[in-house]
């Protein structure tokens, strides 16, 4: 099945539209609510979400698109979230496009791997291997319940870009 030209376009911009919305309520001070050091991050989930119901070809500019608002943000070194988002998304949007079947389970396993991989190489990287006091401290206390935490905010996601992507799916004529 193709989607019209139309279609596609309106498509894109939605996923567009929401991945910016998600961006705004995660890097807007307050909004989202945090348990000590646990954070909320609804961009993640919402990506690994929408890279499942994309090829990887669209998959990788939407990481590449994700990572680039990161980095904006991001102390660390520039480029690294555009480059580990790339490379993960482009993972997710191939392997559910020749692999898994699109499914809650799937996407958790995939919303999981996003997650997990992020989160837990910045640590490396950036926490770890600058040899910060107490840094397997800082990744059971902090990261470790912020990915389990949002690994669960999957479910939620799913379901809306779920209802999108059904929306726009249909033949062309």
């Amino acid at each position: 099945m193709r989607l019209t030209k139309k279609n596609l376009i309106k498509k894109h911009c939605i996923w567009v539209l929401l991945i910016c919305a998600a961006f705004l309520l995660q890097t807007t001070f307050g909004f989202m609510p945090h348990i000590g050091q646990i954070k909320i991050l609804p961009l993640l989930p919402l990506l690994s979400c929408i890279c499942m119901f994309e090829k990887e070809k669209y998959a990788c500019w939407y990481g590449l698109f994700t990572g680039l608002l990161m980095d904006v943000v991001s102390p660390s070194m520039v480029g690294y979230h555009a480059l580990i988002m790339m490379l993960l998304c482009t993972f997710i949007g191939w392997v559910s496009t020749n692999y898994w079947r699109n499914t809650l389970l799937t996407n958790l396993v995939a919303g999981g791997i996003l997650i997990f991989l992020s989160q837990s190489l910045y640590w490396l990287f950036f926490i770890e291997f600058k040899q910060t006091e107490g840094a397997s401290g800082i990744y059971f206390t902090a990261y470790l319940p912020t990915i389990i935490l949002n690994i669960l905010l999957v479910i939620p996601l799913f379901f809306p870009v779920l209802a999108i992507y059904r929306k726009f799916k249909k033949e062309e004529k």
